[in-house]
């Protein structure tokens, strides 16, 4: 078999694989694949495939890092609990450090909360940061922006 048949090979696989995986990582290697197998056809001297595929695929790697890294970067999104902070809940026992005591809901779920000061029941709270299966909330300071009607 050829050399540059075994580079375009090679290369194949490795994006077949970049594909499944969408990593942004194996795509440049591959690239340095192929290019490697484009030189096999006109030089054959093996060090020179090597250092064809190993500085192009470098230099891909380098040049296209920040733009890997801000396509990742933006697809996160916080999810299950680390969707909750930030939100506002709706505190139905009042939370109080003291007695360490308080519940609150958010939607249709219902959690246990705790805060540094005392929040009333039927009032606004923000969640700062989650716990376990304890939220710590903060009395919510624009609660007349947010007034809801809460007939339950």
């Amino acid at each position: 078999m050829q050399p540059w048949m075994l580079w375009m090979i090679v290369g194949l696989v490795l994006l077949i694989i970049e594909l499944s995986m969408m990593s942004l990582f194996l795509l440049w290697i591959a690239i340095g694949a192929f290019a490697a197998g484009i030189v096999a056809i006109f030089v054959p001297i093996a060090w020179v495939q090597w250092l064809v595929f190993g500085l192009s695929s470098l230099l891909l790697l380098i040049a296209t890092r920040p733009l890997a890294r801000s396509v990742h970067a933006s697809v996160t999104t916080p999810s299950n609990v680390d969707a909750l902070i930030g939100g506002r809940a709706m505190v139905i026992e009042t939370v109080d450090p003291l007695r360490n005591t308080g519940r609150v809901r958010i939607g249709s779920a219902e959690w246990r909360a705790r805060s540094d000061e005392t929040i009333p029941a039927d009032s606004w709270a923000e969640v700062t940061a989650v716990q376990g299966a304890t939220l710590l909330v903060q009395p919510l300071q624009e609660e007349s922006e947010h007034t809801e009607d809460s007939t339950e």
